[in-house]
């Protein structure tokens, strides 16, 4: 996994593109909605259907 600085001191993580549910590499990015009627870019499964976050943000300290 990638991980990539953000400001004050969070980190971006990007999530590898490969499907959680049936390990398909046929992968996709595209706007979804969510439970909370934000939107939101998603990595999704041309395969199965299943959508997941692009990429999380951590307030972890990246290792040194």
């Amino acid at each position: 996994m990638a991980a990539a600085a953000a400001s004050n001191g969070h980190r971006v993580i990007y999530h590898v593109p490969i499907c959680p549910d049936c390990g398909s590499f046929d992968i996709t990015t595209e706007d979804v909605e969510t439970t909370d009627g934000f939107t939101e870019t998603a990595l999704t499964c041309r395969a199965c259907g299943t959508a997941w976050p692009l990429a999380c943000v951590s307030d972890l300290a990246a290792p040194r």
